[in-house]
């Protein structure tokens, strides 16, 4: 089936959210390029069906999740955990970078949504789980033989630690999979400069919404964690897809659309509105978590940040950032 790759704004737009298409046709639109997730991490929710019993299912459950997480006490716990995530696997035998940002993102997913104990997380299972997600993920774009047996111990270890839920890959998978690589990417370039540095370090300090605001959205605004958003068009043969990167890079997003700019949708600036940020989808399939997820992945960035001092530990840069791949020579070295 063609592929027809989607970058100007009001383009991205009119397919992220159509005229007078009901929802289960953009269900459907969404679920069918999604199923090669299905034999690679055996999902079953809305982004693999066209069901609209399983959409209204599955965002009932993740609007209770991230509820209890986003009032005051909630949250609140959700910040002590990154951090302790953070020193756990600070203290981990490998401090490749992916692998550190990837299992301390998936065990502040687990902790802080599903209410995993932080001590059942072995950084040895955690790093298995993550390198073994992300490596089907990618191989499902290319490969149609994909045995079962890592996916049968992924879900070994995945039930042990969410052992109250049917298939939590469900709810794990769209919490994680983005974040880690948003929060990985929102490192280096804070890592690189020195006041964006200070704006995480004072987050940590104090993590406020109001703080958060100042700089939080542009990790997933511009950068290329946000990579593309796939539909199959309905009532059309071909499939679509919104390039989000290259999207936001038009000069809607101001002059200098490529640099990172912590300040372009802070609402003090004449700067984009705010629901031009199409890292999260558009309409009526618009991630319910796009107020949650960005000030969560700033918690983890800074969390990070505090640790990357220069004085126990420090960034190790590799040839080029990566994105879901291409982290080779990335590490965290001890002072």
């Amino acid at each position: 089936m063609p592929h027809t790759s989607i970058v100007s704004v009001r383009a991205v737009r009119t397919l992220l959210s159509p005229p007078d298409i009901p929802t289960p046709a953009l269900l459907r639109a969404r679920s069918i390029p999604n199923q090669r997730l299905v034999k690679a991490l055996g999902i079953s929710s809305t982004f693999v069906s066209d069901d609209t019993g399983v959409h209204d299912n599955f965002t009932r459950e993740a609007k209770v999740l991230i509820g209890a997480v986003s009032v005051k006490e909630g949250w609140s716990r959700l910040v002590d955990i990154a951090e302790t995530c953070v020193n756990k696997f600070l203290n981990a035998k490998s401090l490749d970078y992916a692998t550190f940002v990837q299992s301390v993102t998936l065990s502040v997913v687990l902790a802080g949504l599903l209410g995993t104990d932080i001590e059942d997380l072995d950084p040895v299972d955690v790093a298995f789980v993550t390198k073994a997600i992300n490596d089907r993920w990618a191989q499902s774009k290319s490969s149609t033989t994909l045995t079962t047996e890592v996916l049968d111990r992924i879900n070994h270890h995945i039930i042990r630690w969410v052992p109250d839920r049917t298939n939590p890959l469900n709810l794990i998978i769209p919490a994680y999979e983005t974040m880690w690589r948003v929060t990985a990417i929102a490192v280096v370039y804070s890592n690189r400069d020195s006041v964006l540095r200070d704006a995480f370090i004072t987050y940590n300090e104090n993590p406020t919404d109001d703080q958060f605001r100042a700089f939080a959205d542009e990790g997933t605004g511009s950068q290329p964690s946000a990579e593309a958003i796939i539909c199959e068009r309905p009532f059309v043969p071909s499939i679509d897809v919104a390039d989000i990167e290259e999207a936001h890079k038009s000069p809607l997003f101001g002059n200098d659309p490529e640099s990172f700019n912590p300040m372009r949708f802070h609402a003090s600036h004449a700067a984009p509105k705010r629901d031009q940020l199409y890292a999260f989808g558009h309409g009526k399939l618009k991630c319910i978590a796009a107020s949650w997820a960005p000030p969560a992945a700033a918690v983890i960035t800074a969390k990070i940040m505090a640790r990357l001092d220069d004085v126990a530990f420090k960034l190790q840069e590799g040839p080029c950032i990566g994105k879901r791949e291409g982290w080779e020579g990335w590490s965290i070295q001890r002072v």
